[in-house]
C-alpha cells in the first residue's frame, strides 16, 4: 500500500438495530421525508381536539434482514467477523465525525446511512430519559449547547460595556 496523504481513520460501531427505514429522494436528488407508518392522525376537531386515523400508504420500514442485506458489505464485513455480536450490525464512521462526543455500550444512537453501505452519514445520540437528539455529529463542535451559547453572548456583551466605561483615571484630568 502506497502512502497518501488522504488517509482516514474508522471507528466500527456495533449497533443493534430497533427500526430502520428506507431514505427516499426526489429526482432531483434531494431526501424527502420517508413514510415512517402506515397511518396517520388527522385532527378532526375544533382547535386540534379529536383526530382520527387515516390509512397513509405502504410504510418504508426495513425488516432487520433488508436492512442486513442493504447495508452488509462483503469486503468490510472480514474486518470485523470476528469481533461480530448476535442481532448486531457493523457501521463506519470516520474518527473525525466522533470528536467530542462520548459513546457507551448500551447507548441509544440514531444513525443515517451514506446510500445504501455501512459507512454513517451522520450520527446522533439519544437521551434515553426524555428521548431528546443530542451530540449531533458534524454541525457545531459539540458542547456548542444552548446554554453555553447564551452564557457566551452575555459575556460578549459584558465585555463590551467594560470597554466602553474605560475612561480617562483622576490623575489624567487638566486643570
Amino acid at each position: 500500500m502506497a502512502y497518501s496523504p488522504a488517509q482516514f481513520r474508522y471507528i466500527v460501531l456495533h449497533v443493534r438495530p430497533s427500526r430502520a427505514h428506507r431514505r427516499k429522494f426526489d429526482p432531483e436528488g434531494r431526501e424527502v421525508e420517508p413514510n415512517f407508518s402506515d397511518t396517520w392522525k388527522v385532527n378532526t376537531g375544533y382547535l386540534h381536539s379529536s383526530y382520527k386515523v387515516e390509512a397513509r400508504g405502504q410504510t418504508d420500514r426495513l425488516s432487520a434482514a433488508e436492512l442486513e442485506v442493504a447495508v452488509t458489505s462483503a469486503e468490510l464485513s472480514c474486518l470485523t467477523q470476528q469481533v461480530h455480536r448476535d442481532g448486531c450490525l457493523p457501521f463506519w464512521v470516520g474518527e473525525e465525525e466522533l470528536v467530542g462526543m462520548e459513546l457507551s455500550s448500551g447507548d441509544n444512537v440514531r444513525l443515517k446511512t451514506r446510500g445504501d453501505g455501512p459507512f454513517i452519514y451522520n450520527v446522533a445520540q439519544l437521551d434515553g430519559a426524555t428521548s431528546q437528539v443530542s451530540n449531533f455529529a458534524g454541525g457545531d463542535m459539540v458542547g456548542s449547547s444552548w446554554t453555553e451559547k447564551v452564557m457566551a453572548v452575555k459575556r460578549d456583551q459584558e465585555e463590551r460595556r467594560e470597554e466602553e466605561n474605560q475612561g480617562v483615571e483622576e490623575d489624567e484630568w487638566d486643570d
